[in-house]
């Protein structure tokens, strides 16, 4: 194949930061934002890195986009854990009690036995640090230079992780992509492959533009320097993600060859939004883990599943939808 088959039609720099909450430039851009009359950035977020585009006339590179996280899900302080906590409980006293009597105030001797029933239950029994809350959703951000406008959303979906990996026996990541004017989520899915220890997802893109469903696939390398993966649609190359060795967050340029894919920017705010989850992989699969065990362990209470999380995977024909 000829090389100038493969050059990259559209190239961008995705930089994430070790240190987000002290970042000398994350001052600025938490004041901007903040500022900005859009919901989709609230009180729990920090930014946590940039995402840089390379002119294809000019050559010339310009940071274009910044990335904010979610932290209040992900790093859940004590105090929100202990409200959780305390939600919980409150909801299974409700339900212990609604099994002794389903309505009106219990008897002297009911309150007893609800009592009694509830110093044994598993729930009642949990401390704080028992709750299994983290969730990674990562957010960005268009910088035009006089506001940020926000292009996608990548949310971590809990739920789906723990069936799948229970069912694969193996902790595999599933993650949702929001983005505006876009009619349909992307889920993007780790598959399991028995002889296949380096990570592949796949995803199904709905190109509006062409009115097509592009299949997807992000294949990490088997050797790299830094984390790799070659971006494939429909089995054929059509990019990569280029981890970088050197640096001191996550650092990977983003390629693509394919002209239509290349020139949707929704695709390429899609493959940035993926690689800005990379450097988290490693702890999300150690929540997954937890979570399984407990679940498997019956201690369902311990998984919790937020509410934002449940409304992606909601039936849409239901009449409450």
């Amino acid at each position: 194949m000829l090389w100038w088959k493969n050059r990259p039609e559209q190239l961008r720099y995705v930089d994430m930061w070790l240190l987000p909450g002290i970042h000398p430039t994350n001052i600025d851009l938490l004041q901007r934002l903040k500022s900005a009359d859009d919901r989709q950035f609230g009180t729990g977020m920090d930014v946590c890195g940039t995402v840089a585009e390379q002119d294809a006339k000019t050559g010339r590179w310009g940071i274009t986009n910044v990335v904010g996280i979610r932290s209040d899900i992900w790093s859940p302080g004590k105090d929100e854990l202990q409200r959780t906590l305390n939600a919980l409980q409150r909801e299974r006293r409700e339900q212990v009690k609604d099994n002794i009597k389903s309505s009106g105030r219990l008897s002297t001797a009911q309150s007893k036995l609800l009592e009694h029933k509830l110093q044994d239950d598993a729930v009642m029994n949990l401390e704080a640090g028992d709750i299994q809350k983290r969730r990674l959703v990562m957010k960005l951000f268009r910088n035009t230079g006089e506001r940020l406008r926000w292009v996608g959303t990548i949310e971590e979906l809990t739920a789906w992780e723990i069936s799948n990996s229970i069912g694969s026996r193996r902790c595999l990541l599933s993650m949702a992509v929001i983005l505006p004017d876009q009619d349909f989520v992307t889920f993007i899915q780790q598959n399991h492959r028995t002889l296949r220890i380096p990570a592949v997802y796949s995803c199904c893109f709905h190109d509006a533009r062409n009115d097509r469903v592009w299949h997807i696939s992000l294949k990490r390398k088997w050797f790299s320097i830094g984390a790799d993966f070659i971006v494939e649609a429909e089995g054929r190359e059509i990019g990569k993600i280029d981890g970088q060795l050197i640096g001191f967050g996550y650092n990977a340029y983003v390629e693509l060859s394919e002209p239509l894919l290349a020139k949707n920017r929704q695709f390429v705010d899609l493959l940035s939004l993926f690689a800005t989850t990379v450097s988290y992989h490693r702890a999300m699969r150690k929540s997954i883990a937890r979570r399984m065990k407990s679940t498997q362990n019956g201690d369902s209470g311990r998984h919790i599943i937020e509410d934002e999380e449940m409304r992606l995977m909601r039936n849409p024909r239901s009449r409450a939808a």
